[in-house]
């Protein structure tokens, strides 16, 4: 009879008796803790290198190099604006793009929207972005107390930025100044 047959199984787990080859002592101690246990430093993650993220406030660059955001308070928000102005504005026509426009009691307003013969959504929101940022660059051309809705066409995604400035300007100042 070997050892294991003549222990019960409860036994085994307990203190060996007699001399059972396959039950060894295992000590229990633990190590001493080292000094970052969790994390080695040979392992440890270093993070950026300094100077490769962009300082706080600058804002995001878009590809054309125009910085910062279209703040909400120039933006139309509501639905019943957008409505308002697809139903009751008058439209200037440019190969690249629309601009739907009306007076308002309010400061100037814009918002952006693509046609839908722009098919895929990387193409729409790149026009949306074009046109945004050409608005940037020449909203000083627009007047005074007026919402403006501005509809990008195909051709907004092929022409150069500059020409898509120069064309929106030209949009733009052919809008009729309110007296003041």
């Amino acid at each position: 009879m070997t050892c294991s047959d003549a222990v019960p199984t409860l036994r085994r787990l307990h203190v060996p008796r007699g001399n059972c080859r396959h039950e060894a002592n295992v000590s229990a101690e633990s190590p001493p803790a080292s000094q970052d246990a969790r994390l080695p430093r040979a392992d440890e993650d270093e993070g950026r290198a300094e100077g490769s993220q962009t300082p706080a406030g600058e804002g995001a660059q878009t590809a054309d190099r125009v910085t910062g955001r279209f703040p909400r308070s120039e933006r139309l928000t509501t639905s019943a604006e957008i409505q308002a102005l697809f139903q009751q504005g008058k439209r200037v026509d440019r190969p690249s793009f629309v601009v739907l426009w009306r007076e308002t009691d309010g400061p100037q307003r814009a918002g952006f929207a693509v046609t839908r013969q722009i098919r895929g959504a990387v193409s729409r929101n790149r026009a949306r972005r074009r046109l945004r940022e050409a608005f940037r660059a020449t909203r000083k051309a627009a007047p005074t107390g007026v919402a403006l809705m501005m509809v990008a066409k195909r051709p907004v995604l092929d022409r150069s930025f500059p020409a898509l400035v120069a064309e929106l300007n030209d949009a733009l100042g052919a809008l009729p100044r309110r007296a003041i």
